[in-house]
């Protein structure tokens, strides 16, 4: 048995989406967080996607159990 995997027009509102919660994690991570990047099908415009924003964060190495 496969799931179906649901894709969708591109969203012009997807790298808003990213920004507001990358803030959230900025904020939780504090000087812990480096950088964070929006990455996957939904950083391209006019590509077709499955409706999940991806994203890494990179950050300082050290204990980030209160985080």
């Amino acid at each position: 048995m496969f799931k179906e995997i649901q894709v969708v027009p591109y969203d012009t509102n997807w790298p808003h989406i990213f920004e507001k919660e990358a803030e959230i994690i900025r904020q939780e991570l504090g000087d812990n967080c480096i950088a964070i990047h929006h990455i996957g099908s939904t950083t391209i415009p006019g590509l077709v996607a499955k409706p999940t924003i991806d994203m890494i964060a990179v950050v300082r190495s050290g204990d980030l159990s209160i985080a």
